[in-house]
This record gives C-alpha cells, structure tokens and sequence, in this order.
C-alpha cells in the first residue's frame, strides 16, 4: 500500500498538511491571546449585577428614544422641505408631482427594531394612515389630521398590509388631477369622515433624513440628503431650509446631470489613451466631472435663495450661516459639507447680492425669478 508522506505535492498530500499547519496556528493563537488576557490590568472593585430583565427594559427606553430622535428628525425636515418642493415647481421641469402635503404610513414602514414601538406611540397597524400633515399644505387645508386611517381615496378602496404604500402610490398618481380636488375617505377614533383636498403640484426629488452624524448634505439628482449632523448644526428651521434649498437648486438646474455629461466626455480621453497603450487611471473622466465645479456651487447658492424667497422664507441670514459652517467645518478638515462646499469671501459676497437684489425685487413687485442668461431656460435644463 502506497504511503502517504508530508512532502507529497499531490493535492491529497498537500491538504493534510495545510490542515495540521492552520490547526497549529489557532491553537498557539489561542494560548497566546490567554496569556495576554491573563496579564492584561483589570478592575479592582465588585462588578455590579444587573437582572436581564432590566437590561431589557433598558435597551427598550434607549430604542424608543433612538425612536423619537429618528421621527422627529424626519418630521421636521419634511415639513421644512414642502414649501420648498412647491416653490421650486416651476424650475423642476418634468420632474414634478401632484401632491396632497401629507406623510402616510403603516407598521410596515418602520424598521423591525422600532415596530413595536411605533404600533405603541403611533396607533399604526395594516392600514394606512396619516403620519403628518404638513403645515400650509393642501391636507392641512382640507381639515386631515395626524392619525387618520386613510379608507379610500377618489372612490378607490385603500389598500392594507406590507406593500400597501406603494399601491397606494400607483393610486394616488392615476387619480389625482391638476386643480381637482380629491375625495378622501377617512376613519378617525369612532368616526368617518370625508374631505376634499386640492393636490399641488411640487418637485418630485425625495428630501430624506441621512445616516451618519456627519455636518453634510449632498444632492443626486434624484433625492437630497441631510444629514443628522446639519440637523444639529442648523440653529432654526430657516438656516436648514436654506441647505435643502441649496441642494435642490443642484438638482433643479441639472448639476449632477451635466456633471455625468462631462464625465463621459473626459472618459473619452482616457479610452482614447487606452487604445494607445497608456493607463490614466480615468484622470481625464474625474478631471472633467470637477469642472465648473465651482461655479454650479455659486449658481446653487444663488438659485436656492430664490427658492427660499418664493417660499416666503426669510433670506437675510444666509451668508452668515455659510460664514459659520465655514469657521466651524473648514474644507480642508475631515468629510462634511464645507468639503464640497468652498467657503470663500467671493461666495460670502455674491450671497449678500443675491440677498440684496431679491430684496429689490419684492420692494419693486417684480416676479422673484433668478436671472438667465440668454440662451438658458429654467426647468432643470442645465445652469
């Protein structure tokens, strides 16, 4: 019978020995990391004991505040970004929608951690209900309330369960008409109600509350996104206005649209040197995607301050808050919205002339429309 020796290179020899090799390494691993603990310093007082139902109810307390922390954060910026979704209309081209002004929701919509939780404080359950109504808006107007379970909207039965928004979605866009109003069906604690609403048409980019504690914000030409940080850092409602109306601006004037088109232009470079022999590791593509970086940012700057202006929103305040993200977030320190956003004495300047020239035009009754250049259109065409 043949022998199966160590230094066999066969692969049935090879294996065996890869095996005893990784076994001998976890095992002096193991002893290793044990004498370490062994000599590591530890505490010198009695460890209190806590009962595992306390724990338990413990972590429920810190959910339910990670909970209220969450919804009032997203309530907060929806209910800053409506206004602004609606008084920039006119410059999002196709990319509106007709809307009620009102947050729908079921259990289904939260996340597994905090369903429980929001069935407790909210009322939520299969059916869909009124999360919030959003202030000045066409539900508000109508006489909608937080809370109430939406039964049919138009004559159409509302549906229930987990993927009932998203139907109800399909619903709302094929019944809903510019300056008709809507017949909405609702149930509230005994009673059944009914209400018409007249849907306003707003921009259609989703305003979300973002992950991370960074002080940024950013647009993608289809959402914009704040984050918890730039929640805290905004000292009122205004100053966070005017970051959402800054990257709504972006997405408005089709920022991120011609950057993907300059992209694809200097990526034509880097094929062509491919095609030579030259690796450019896509310089000429990023080189591209960066230019008139500067200047989309000032034309964001002075688009979003109309914006504001349209909403009725105060925009005196502005360069000051740029002045003190800039003082406080430098561009040049770690990644946050300052990085992307140059704090420049020029910017700080142009903002105050902005401010001074929408302020001329409310003085004089002149629409408050940025000014175009010849050959540009608003409507998302592009800067």
């Amino acid at each position: 019978m043949p022998r199966m020796h160590l230094h066999d290179h066969s692969a049935g020899g090879r294996r065996p020995f890869r095996d005893f090799m990784k076994q001998r390494t976890l095992l002096l691993l193991s002893l290793g990391l044990a004498a370490l603990l062994s000599g590591c310093a530890a505490p010198t007082t009695h460890r209190t004991k806590v009962d595992d139902a306390l724990i338990e109810i413990e972590a429920r307390k810190q959910r339910e505040i990670a909970f209220d922390t969450m919804l009032s954060g997203r309530q907060r910026l929806t209910a800053i970004a409506h206004p602004l979704l609606k008084a920039a209309a006119p410059l999002c081209g196709e990319e509106t929608h007709l809307s009620l002004g009102a947050v729908f929701t079921n259990k289904y919509l939260f996340a597994e951690e905090f369903r429980d939780i929001a069935v407790v404080k909210l009322g939520v359950g299969e059916p869909l209900q009124i999360l919030q109504v959003i202030g000045g808006s066409a539900a508000q107007r109508a006489g909608l309330m937080a809370g109430d379970i939406i039964v049919s909207l138009n004559g159409q039965s509302v549906p229930t369960g987990e993927d009932a928004l998203k139907r109800f979605a399909d619903i709302l866009e094929e019944s809903l008409k510019e300056g008709a109003p809507a017949r909405i069906r609702v149930v509230r604690g005994d009673d059944r109600l009914s209400f018409q609403a007249t849907p306003e048409r707003i921009c259609s980019y989703a305003v979300m509350l973002g992950p991370g504690d960074e002080v940024n914000a950013y647009a993608d030409g289809q959402r914009i996104v704040i984050a918890g940080g730039m929640l805290r850092f905004a000292r009122s409602d205004n100053e966070l206005a005017l970051v959402v109306a800054h990257e709504l601006a972006h997405n408005a004037m089709g920022h991120i649209k011609a950057k993907m088109q300059n992209y694809m232009l200097g990526s034509l470079l880097d094929i062509l040197a491919a095609a030579a022999g030259v690796n450019t590791q896509g310089v000429f593509g990023n080189m591209a995607a960066q230019a008139y970086s500067q200047e989309f940012e000032a034309e964001a700057d002075y688009v979003g301050l109309y914006i504001m202006a349209r909403a009725g929103l105060e925009t005196a305040g502005a360069a000051n808050f740029w002045r003190r993200m800039a003082a406080i977030h430098p561009g040049s320190i770690g990644r946050n919205h300052a990085a992307t956003h140059p704090a420049t004495a020029e910017r700080f300047l142009a903002i105050e002339k902005t401010v001074a020239e929408i302020e001329n035009k409310k003085a004089a009754g002149l629409p408050l429309e940025p000014r175009y250049k010849a050959d540009k259109k608003p409507g998302g065409d592009g800067p």
